[in-house]
């Protein structure tokens, strides 16, 4: 008999370290599915489901917003960034900045808009504070 957790989820990102196609970094929305499988015990009853997926849960959560490196790579990185806090905030406005900068000549007003995922998003034009 098996039971199963699914549709537990965690975001990351890493490079594989090993490959070029997918040497670089990235991120990915994992998605967990675990099977129990054992002998039905007297009551006809493997494992509590909720036991089970809080289990998973709590690991998940462990994992979840981590930079995965390769161990062999944990000495050699430096981490730098163009910006005070990588929110999308700043984000939006260093990128807007960057592309700004490539337009040259061209005067025309900008702005940008950066997803954070389907639902989330930050919005910034040159007009904006920093």
């Amino acid at each position: 008999m098996r039971i199963r957790v699914v549709d537990v989820f965690f975001e990351a990102a890493h490079y594989t370290g090993f490959s070029d196609k997918y040497n670089y970094l990235h991120g990915h929305t994992y998605r967990l599915e675990v099977e129990y499988k054992d002998r039905l015990g007297p009551l006809d009853y493997l494992l509590d489901f909720e036991e089970l997926n809080s289990i998973v849960r709590q690991i998940a959560s462990q994992w979840n917003y981590k930079l995965l490196v390769p161990e062999t790579d944990i000495d050699k990185i430096k981490i730098t960034g163009p910006f005070k806090y990588a929110t999308a905030e700043a984000m939006c406005m260093q990128i807007l900045s960057e592309i700004r900068e490539k337009l040259g000549d061209h005067n025309g007003e900008l702005s940008l808009t950066i997803w954070e995922g389907p639902r989330y998003s930050a919005n910034c034009s040159e007009h904006d504070k920093k």
